[in-house]
């Protein structure tokens, strides 16, 4: 647990940095509440998508299934979740996302879901 308390502070950082580097859309993620809640759920998914572990948990789908039920009650959610998640991926050193496991999620955890997960994609076109 402290783990995560030292990860959300460094992503906070991080956000901050950011933020002071690019205003106009690091400001908008940084005070965005949504992104925490989508930072905690995604959490469980990354050693999957970003082949260190081996299989995808079930807490990954349980989180993936809690988001993509929710996304469609937030405003403007798919694009808010693309630029929490790019932001969440972008706050800390991770190796990079293999496409192949992003796709493999919808087989493996039984949803199709109705936001995009990537590292390095134009939100703004959601």
């Amino acid at each position: 647990m402290a783990a995560k308390k030292l990860i959300a502070l460094v992503i906070a950082f991080f956000a901050l940095v950011l933020a002071i580097q690019r205003p106009s859309n690091a400001l908008k993620i940084l005070e965005d509440p949504i992104c925490e809640e989508v930072n905690d759920c995604f959490e469980y998914c990354e050693d999957f998508i970003d082949g260190i572990a081996r299989y995808a948990t079930r807490e990954c789908c349980d989180n993936l299934l809690i988001l993509n039920g929710r996304v469609k009650y937030v405003d403007n959610g798919v694009r808010r979740y693309c630029y929490c998640i790019e932001d969440f991926t972008n706050s800390h050193y991770h190796p990079p996302y293999l496409q192949n496991r992003i796709g493999d999620l919808t087989a493996i955890c039984g949803i199709h879901r109705s936001f995009p997960i990537s590292e390095h994609m134009d939100c703004s076109k959601l």
